[in-house]
């Protein structure tokens, strides 16, 4: 039997649920303050910002995940992630903390979920009573949109590996 693999992911929750995502893909999360919009950028993008002089196209998970819930009663915050599209904010409703899980804790999530945003969801994860989605940062955006945000110049894909300092 092989080992089992230790996943470091981080939790928050977008809506009514609470996703995860590998830590290892986050460089900082920050308070959100607004974001500027660009009348150029690509829908789906809500606006840019600037952290550590870097201007950060910002993509809000509530809206391309639960599009006709209610406005947020928390203020939300951002995860900063290296993508192959280069550095995007996520904007999301909460952090929750970090969560350490075997790699055979993951579960395959079922067939029903398999849809228009189904390749964003890469498992289920059963801890401490709860279910958390685990998502696959580099399927936030579908490869045309990570085409149009390359095209845009929102985001420099040369730092999309660079760790932060």
């Amino acid at each position: 039997m092989t080992p089992s693999k230790q996943l470091r992911l981080i939790a928050f929750r977008v809506g009514p649920e609470t996703f995860v995502l590998d830590i290892m893909g986050v460089g900082q999360i920050v308070p959100y303050a607004g974001s500027t919009s660009v009348p150029t950028a690509p829908k789906f993008v809500e606006g840019i910002v600037v952290v550590r002089g870097e201007v950060i196209p910002i993509v809000d998970l509530r809206d391309r995940l639960y599009p006709d819930l209610k406005e947020r009663e928390d203020q939300p915050l951002v995860l900063i992630t290296r993508t192959g599209a280069g550095t995007i904010g996520l904007k999301v409703d909460e952090v929750r903390r970090i969560v350490n899980v075997g790699s055979e804790s993951i579960l395959a999530p079922p067939p029903i979920v398999r849809g228009v945003r189904g390749e964003l969801l890469i498992g289920v994860i059963e801890n401490a009573g709860e279910l958390l989605l685990l998502i696959d940062l580099e399927n936030v955006l579908t490869m045309e949109e990570k085409v149009e945000l390359q095209s845009a110049s929102l985001s420099s894909p040369e730092t999309a590996g660079a760790s932060e300092r």
